[in-house]
């Protein structure tokens, strides 16, 4: 074998790598997504931090209260910009105890994933995410 096709060879390989990382982690948040669906309570949780990437693609660190314990978990979010807006402040989220995974509910869209209805107390929110998110 050449130097030429041993390059194209882990070329191939590291293709493969790649788009199989990418397939695992749709499949572990479908997965995740229905166990939330299927499994989760609704909680009171805080946005303690903003995240950059990572396993939720930049969406929040938050704390929850679940059974008397104080669980801080990471939550992906919908919105797009003015993220930072949101730190300190206590919204509703989807938390499943068996996978531990945590979805925290700011958006109406976030709301109707769960068929749960958009509370006429959050309103004050709208002009704040109105084109920032979807």
């Amino acid at each position: 074998m050449t130097k030429k096709s041993i390059k194209k060879i882990l070329n191939i390989i590291g293709v493969i790598v790649f788009l199989s990382l990418i397939i695992f982690s749709i499949v572990i948040r479908i997965i995740d997504q229905k166990d939330l669906k299927t499994h989760g309570v609704l909680v009171e949780s805080k946005i303690i931090r903003v995240n950059a990437g990572g396993k939720t693609g930049g969406g929040f660190q938050c704390i929850i209260k679940y059974k008397n314990k104080n669980k801080v978990l990471s939550s992906p979010s919908s919105l797009i910009y003015g993220k930072d807006f949101f730190v300190n402040k206590t919204f509703p989220a989807m938390y499943s105890p068996n996978t531990d995974v945590l979805e925290i509910l700011i958006t109406p869209t976030d709301f109707e994933k769960f068929n749960i209805p958009f509370p006429d107390s959050l309103n004050w929110l709208l002009p704040y995410i109105r084109g920032k998110y979807n």
